[in-house]
């Protein structure tokens, strides 16, 4: 009986490290980091961090596709089991006082990285506070990003949605965004083209549809050819707190 349950033991200890989540790879994508300001006096900044959970010493390429600008591209050596810290990265790391984009993270060897951001809030007399922005590796995107139960909601105690979506590879595409209630009726949609590497933020998309504030909001944005990573942020409208919300891809 001991070793019966033992197997079972190892058997499902297997099964769950197989179904792990890894968003590692050999190239990242973070849709967007920046430096600028925002709504109601808040100043975002942007902390960006690099892990190399492998044995082999590698060097990882950070190229930041700036908007409305030319890419900036940084090298820098990492050891092995060990991670890089950029702290305010658009103005620490490429000399910008305001700016934003998607951030691409490349490995030098095939043994890959991972990647996150910390987007925060450094205009409030309420203290700093941000929200985490996940790296996800370019080969897990999808042509297809879900969002769903986001909250816009009016009043000093509600939220505001903003919705964002970067291409990160080197073809222009088309792509549909529809938002719905909770219930699949429509509220609004946008068709619209991507450059290579282009992200677009849609802030505020209860304001900008014209539909009435509620929660429970869906967005579903797709293309018909190119892997995209959407994403979702809820900043409460008191505070300028935020909270990170990256889309999945059910139907791809």
């Amino acid at each position: 009986m001991r070793r019966t349950f033992l197997v079972v033991l190892v058997l499902l200890s297997a099964a769950s490290s197989a179904n792990a989540l890894n968003t590692g790879d050999t190239t990242v994508v973070l849709p967007v980091i920046g430096r600028f300001a925002g709504a109601f006096g808040t100043q975002w900044r942007t902390d960006v961090f690099v892990a190399n959970h492998n044995t082999v010493a590698k060097t990882v390429t950070l190229t930041f596709y700036v908007t409305g600008g030319s890419p900036l591209v940084r090298a820098v050596p990492v050891t092995p089991f060990s991670t890089l810290s950029f702290p305010d990265i658009v103005l620490n790391t490429y000399g910008l006082a305001s700016a934003a984009g998607e951030l691409e993270i490349a490995s030098s060897n095939e043994s890959g990285i991972e990647a996150r951001a910390r987007i925060y809030n450094s205009g409030s007399a309420a203290g700093q506070f941000g929200q985490n922005v996940p790296g996800l590796g370019r080969a897990y995107l999808n042509r297809q990003s879900y969002l769903f139960g986001l909250s816009g909601i009016s009043g000093a105690s509600g939220s505001r949605v903003n919705v964002g979506v970067t291409n990160p590879t080197s073809a222009t595409t088309t792509v549909s965004m529809r938002i719905t209630d909770k219930n699949n009726n429509d509220l609004g949609s946008k068709t619209f083209d991507l450059a290579p590497h282009q992200n677009v933020q849609f802030n505020d998309i209860v304001a900008i549809f014209g539909f009435a504030p509620q929660s429970d909001i869906q967005v579903e944005i797709n293309t018909f050819d190119t892997a995209i990573y959407g994403y979702a942020s809820e900043v409460r409208n008191d505070t300028g707190d935020a909270v990170f919300i990256y889309g999945t891809s059910p139907n791809s």
